[in-house]
């Protein structure tokens, strides 16, 4: 299970919000992560798939910055923490 409370070195959660969309007539989760003293970011946001399913997206910025689909915001958090614990251990 991920936890904000274990955040990896130099990485700290800036907004984690569910906002309801009327048009849409449902609520959505978005998730921004971001690295201490340098411009790395990874987001978690719900896109609907050619199957007219929601899932979560995980990408980071920079190139090739996509990580990867996820059916649920728990295993979306676990791909975003894989990255940012290879990110941390690099520096």
């Amino acid at each position: 299970m991920t936890s904000e409370e274990n955040l990896p070195a130099d990485w700290v959660l800036e907004t984690e919000q569910t906002t309801h969309d009327e048009f849409m007539g449902r609520d959505y989760t978005t998730v921004l992560y971001r690295q201490e003293h340098t411009r790395s970011a990874v987001y978690i946001n719900e896109v609907i798939d050619g199957r007219n399913v929601w899932e979560y997206n995980v990408h980071h910025s920079g190139r090739d910055g996509d990580l990867g689909t996820a059916a649920d915001l728990e295993t979306a958090k676990q791909i975003a923490f894989a990255l940012m614990n290879d990110s941390s251990a690099s520096v």
